[in-house]
């Protein structure tokens, strides 16, 4: 809700996390998906408004969250088997590859979807990829920002909590 470069977010970053350390791994998928949703319940209730002309009343679902959605479930799940042990080297991979993995499958369904600005031919998709490229240069940023942010503070919490004296027996 703060202003933002567009495509910087944590989204990437908070389903890597969740796939790399959530012990109940419904939740690497649940957490993400629930925080995109009240966040894009906002989003389009308010600043993107404009976009639904066609919807009456509240915004609840915009078929674009499909995409977003199924981005957040495979970069879940590559967070559960690529992290299995977090090193930097590993998640700054994953991370990477999160940002691809959403760079593909969203400008896909953009493609796809009946309200394209694109046409239904290969050269609409290789458009819609094209175009999104300064997208994808910022949502890697943000996810390498964000899983250092995630990943470093957590591990730096577990140095701190399990290093007192009363957890070295």
């Amino acid at each position: 809700m703060i202003p933002h470069l567009d495509n910087f977010a944590g989204m990437e970053a908070l389903a890597l996390f969740g796939g790399a350390y959530y012990t109940r791994k419904y939740l690497t998928f649940l957490v993400p998906l629930a925080v995109m949703y009240f966040f894009d319940f906002i989003i389009n209730n308010t600043i993107a408004r404009s976009f639904f002309p066609e919807h009456q009343g509240l915004v609840w679902f915009s078929n674009y969250m499909i995409y977003n959605a199924l981005s957040y479930v495979v970069i879940g799940a590559l967070g559960s088997f690529v992290l299995q042990k977090v090193k930097p080297a590993s998640v700054i991979g994953a991370s990477l590859l999160s940002s691809l993995i959403f760079f593909g499958i969203t400008n896909f369904g953009s493609w796809i979807s009946p309200t394209s600005l694109y046409p239904s031919t290969s050269e609409g998709l290789m458009m819609s990829y094209v175009n999104a490229i300064p997208f994808l240069k910022s949502s890697a940023l943000s996810t390498l920002v964000f899983s250092i942010i995630l990943f470093g503070g957590f591990e730096l919490f577990k140095k701190s909590v399990y290093n007192q004296p009363e957890f070295a027996k």
